[in-house]
């Protein structure tokens, strides 16, 4: 005789209504998983990017005339 076992593993799911009782979004495991992931990969980018070597400092010029640039340039 076949009996029925009760289903242990059971998802959950958020469901976000409007006032007027419709369904304005659904949020489940994955979507709490990909926020974590993405938390986590723009700290790690956030930490290797601050990390990284700047260029050289530059002292100014002691020329008190800078060289003018045109925006554009026909030749």
């Amino acid at each position: 005789m076949n009996r029925l076992h009760p289903t242990i593993q059971e998802g959950w799911a958020i469901h976000v209504y409007s006032c007027d009782r419709r369904l304005l979004c659904t949020l489940e495991p994955s979507h709490g998983w990909m926020f974590m992931v993405g938390l986590a990969l723009g700290l790690t980018l956030g930490i290797i990017g601050y990390n990284l070597p700047h260029g050289a400092a530059t002292t100014a010029s002691p020329d008190p005339s800078p060289d003018i640039v045109a925006p554009l340039q026909i030749d």
